[in-house]
């Protein structure tokens, strides 16, 4: 029978926080936990948690789901509806609990999963229990008949020594992207979070790093040595050695090598952005090509936009951002400063060395650098007039 509930009990320890709260790899054991439950067809969970520990707690689980503070008078009852409303089995978890789900290979320190504190038994039958006054700890060990499939890693003492935890985690996260039909070249130096998801067809490089609530689309590249934390890549985007954080890739982009895509981007359609290029707050409209040695920050960029080497928007005057505007089409020259707020039209170029202060109309051309002046044989009088001294 499907497993439909889960509850799940987050001891605290007495003045740290609770080892269900701490991290395994860069996500909290309790997030692991209820990512893993879910895979196994969890649908609804009843969490009973310290108050200090609450509102992490509520980071780690999914929409809907209830908390309740231990040791409160109504918890009893609120669990007792929970159970009540559920259909069938329900999973309860009463000891801090690394679970490892089935197929994923079981370390030596990993037990079996009621000796690990993790129970599955009708829903009903342990209302009833409870009901009737029944210690939890009792109607679980009394009533738990279904059969305990796979193996758990107890967090405690572990936790002091996190090798074994996180070596179990990142492979788990490997194993579940590889079942889905990614390639990964090098298991070994490979990380995958409980909550990312990749597509099929997909190679991840060796050195890739992959957190959050990332998701990347079929047929990607990422890395080598590349870490990409709540992005979402759509099909066919190549990411190489570069680092990107709370952003939007779509279709056909090609990131890196060594670039930096920071929070708040929106990156297009087959847009390249090269290497020791950062991205921040920014949309890059489809096409547009960010080749070298550039920082776009604040910007709204429209359709195939050209920056050459040295590009610089000056969105910060020390106490305001400010955003600059660049059209469709436009041909921005090497080592040009935008000085926003500031708006390039549509086609407009930019010379080479220009500091822009001023918009630059549609498909004009805009030079706002220092007239040139050559002062002959200054050299060579310079270096005579050394010699004599």
């Amino acid at each position: 029978m499907a497993q439909t509930g889960a509850v799940v009990f987050l001891p605290h320890d007495e003045g740290q926080i609770s080892r269900m709260l701490q991290d395994i790899l860069f996500d909290p054991a309790a997030l692991w936990l209820a990512q893993a439950l879910s895979e196994q067809g969890v649908e609804r969970f009843f969490v009973v948690c310290h108050g200090a520990d609450r509102v992490k707690a509520q980071m780690c689980f999914p929409s809907g789901t209830q908390f309740v503070t231990q040791d409160t008078e109504d918890a009893g009852t609120k669990l007792a509806a929970f159970l009540a409303a559920l259909e069938g089995s329900v999973t309860v978890v009463t000891r801090p609990v690394f679970l490892l789900t089935q197929g994923q290979a079981a370390p030596p320190v990993s037990v079996p999963l009621r000796e690990a504190g993790v129970f599955t038994l009708e829903a009903e039958a342990l209302a009833l229990a409870l009901e009737d006054g029944e210690p939890l700890d009792a109607a679980l060990r009394a009533r738990a008949s279904q059969p305990q499939q796979g193996r758990a890693i107890l967090l405690s003492p572990l936790l002091r020594d996190r090798q074994v935890v996180d070596s179990a985690a990142k492979a788990a996260g490997v194993e579940r992207t590889a079942a889905n039909g990614v390639r990964i070249m090098d298991p070994s130096n490979t990380y995958v979070g409980p909550q990312v998801q990749v597509g099929v067809g997909t190679l991840l490089l060796p050195g890739t790093i992959l957190r959050g609530k990332t998701v990347i689309g079929m047929d990607c590249e990422i890395g080598p040595h590349t870490m990409i934390r709540d992005c979402v890549l759509s099909d066919n985007v190549t990411v190489n050695q570069s680092q990107l954080n709370e952003s939007t890739v779509e279709a056909g982009a090609k990131v890196g090598p060594f670039a930096y895509i920071r929070p708040g981007c929106h990156v297009g359609r087959d847009v390249k952005v090269g290497d020791f290029v950062e991205l921040k707050n920014s949309t890059i409209g489809e096409g547009t090509k960010i080749s070298h040695l550039t920082y776009v920050g604040d910007s709204d960029v429209g359709r195939k936009v050209n920056f050459g080497c040295g590009t610089v928007t000056v969105n910060y005057d020390g106490a305001a951002k400010f955003r600059t505007t660049i059209g469709d089409n436009a041909f921005i020259g090497c080592n040009t400063n935008l000085v926003a707020p500031v708006k390039v039209g549509d086609g407009a170029y930019t010379a080479a060395g220009s500091t822009i202060t001023d918009e630059v109309p549609a498909d004009s051309l805009a030079i706002a650098r220092s007239i040139q002046v050559n002062k002959k044989q200054w050299a060579a009088k310079r270096r005579k007039s050394k010699r004599l001294k």
